[in-house]
């Protein structure tokens, strides 16, 4: 008894020196490998700074007003002088009909031209496209976060379903639908349009629902003596009317920036901006004015003449002014030295100094892993940022190695594996 109990301590003993030792091996393997690495990958570096301004247009707001109003217009569809833009009904009721027919009278125009398609495949496979075109659609909106996008597509998406249910009805059932429809139609236009009032456009331009009191205070003609001052103390007026008409082709951003940003920037030059949200795209626009110097700001002033019909819902917004942009492969900053490296011949073998010692080159480089060994690649820096460096490769230092063979081996790629951490590293040393 005592035998076997002295034998599964022992056992044990044995197992637990054996994971011990493991662990310890592993850890001191752990600790004493100096070298790690990271990938290499193409990355867009940008030299910007962020700003908050308000977006400025050539704006006339159309007085009217109420909960009865009803919208004739998309938002940013251009409308020509005298088109009307709203409807604006005396009572609740007159509203509601109005609707009401705004609906039916869609729903007829759905079911006449189911009427009209010619029974077969050939006609259904075309709304069968036309649906799944329109959920493509509607997927896509939602994603991108437009809304307005969204519910346009959504109703062309409601129309294609309910002719495509149409498509097979017969000839009898769609006949009843379409005299039900028109009799409801007949009976709700008289008070639907009783007493209705029309807001038109006093000149040709886009339309706006979006009123939000900066109409008559931001004005192109305002901003453009505005001061520091002035721009600190804009504040909206009343908010009122059934909407608002854009005029002109042109709009500005009009912003407060630190004097020594706005020293990159000269009036009629350009800059791109890239806002927060409303714009899914970059701007490139005009500095067309820069204010006096006031407590270290400035007032500047962007103008576009492009994307307007997508500005119309833009105010107050944040932006990026980019100054530059520069293309490249980011590694870590630890990853950037500067070392020796071997000049070789056309044959890839090295080149002898007049001593016959092999002759090196100081280049500024990343040492990447080739095979089992280090292999200095010399780079250019173009841009820095606390966490990396966007670099490439330097085409100047890759000209001594004399055979084409010997360039692509040093030249640095995305995805090549660089050595960010080592004890000591020289060109051809094994790492494996």
């Amino acid at each position: 008894m005592k035998n076997s109990t002295l034998a599964t301590k022992l056992m044990m003993s044995a197992i637990f020196l054996t994971v011990l030792v493991y662990f310890g091996v592993n850890m001191a393997a752990y600790f004493n490998d100096p070298y790690t690495t990271t990938l290499a990958f193409s990355y867009t570096g940008e030299d910007a700074v962020t700003v908050s301004g308000y977006v400025v247009r050539d704006e006339e707001t159309l007085e009217g007003g109420g909960e009865l109003v009803y919208s004739s217009r998309g938002e940013g569809e251009r409308v020509s002088r005298g088109g009307t833009v709203a409807l604006v009904y005396p009572t609740a009721q007159a509203l509601s009909d109005a609707n009401a027919l705004r609906e039916l009278t869609g729903q007829l125009d759905q079911l006449r031209y189911a009427q009209s398609l010619a029974a077969g495949s050939q006609a259904t496979a075309r709304l069968d496209d036309e649906i799944a075109n329109a959920l493509s659609e509607f997927h896509s909106a939602l994603a991108a976060g437009s809304t307005k996008e969204a519910a346009d597509v959504g109703q062309t998406l409601r129309t294609a379903v309910l002719r495509r249910g149409y498509a097979y009805t017969g000839a009898d059932g769609l006949e009843a639908s379409i005299e039900s429809l028109q009799s409801r139609i007949s009976s709700l236009t008289a008070s639907a349009e009783a007493d209705v009032t029309r807001v038109s456009a006093p000149k040709a331009g886009l339309f706006s629902g979006l009123v939000d009191g900066y109409e008559a205070v931001l004005t192109p003609e305002s901003i453009q003596e505005m001061t520091p001052s002035d721009y600190r103390n804009i504040t909206p007026g009343s908010v009122s009317g059934v909407g608002k008409m854009i005029y002109g082709d042109e709009w500005s951003f009009v912003t407060l920036m630190r004097s020594e940003d706005v020293k990159r920037l000269q009036v009629g030059g350009s800059a791109k901006l890239r806002f927060q949200k409303g714009l899914d795209r970059d701007v490139t626009m005009k500095v067309s004015g820069i204010s006096a110097e006031e407590g270290g700001r400035r007032v500047v002033i962007f103008t576009s003449r492009q994307y307007l019909q997508l500005a119309t819902l833009l105010r107050h917004q944040n932006a990026q002014v980019i100054f530059e942009s520069f293309d490249g492969i980011r590694v870590p900053r630890s990853a950037v030295r500067v070392g020796n490296q071997q000049v070789t011949d056309e044959n890839g073998e090295p080149v002898l100094d007049s001593q016959g010692n092999p002759k090196t080159q100081p280049v500024t480089g990343v040492y990447c892993l080739w095979g089992d060994t280090a292999r200095l690649k010399p780079v250019k820096v173009l841009w820095q940022e606390d966490e990396y460096i966007l670099v490439a490769p330097d085409e100047e230092a890759l000209r001594s190695f004399l055979s084409e063979q010997a360039r692509e081996s040093r030249r640095l790629r995305a995805g090549d594996q660089v050595i960010t951490a080592a004890a000591e590293l020289y060109d051809g040393k094994v790492v494996q």
